[in-house]
């Protein structure tokens, strides 16, 4: 993965997410791909793209920052 790709991947998980939620989620899926034997940037092309793909699905799932403060406020 080029740093170029990872860096945009961050980004659009802290705007979404906010900076602590958003770092964990990558983190979280990262260390769990990678096993922790590996940098993000050794991946080859296929681990790169399940990567992706989990990373997606993450995102997809997973209530924005606002949704949050919205049930947080409720209670």
């Amino acid at each position: 993965m080029t740093v170029t790709k990872w860096n945009e991947i961050e980004h659009s998980f802290t705007s979404r997410f906010g900076w602590y939620d958003g770092l964990r989620h990558i983190v979280t899926a990262s260390k769990e791909f990678t096993k922790g034997d590996r940098s993000i940037y050794e991946l080859n092309d296929r681990e790169d793209y399940l990567l992706t793909k989990q990373l997606r699905t993450i995102y997809k799932e997973e209530p924005t920052w606002h949704v949050k403060e919205k049930v947080k406020s409720k209670k």
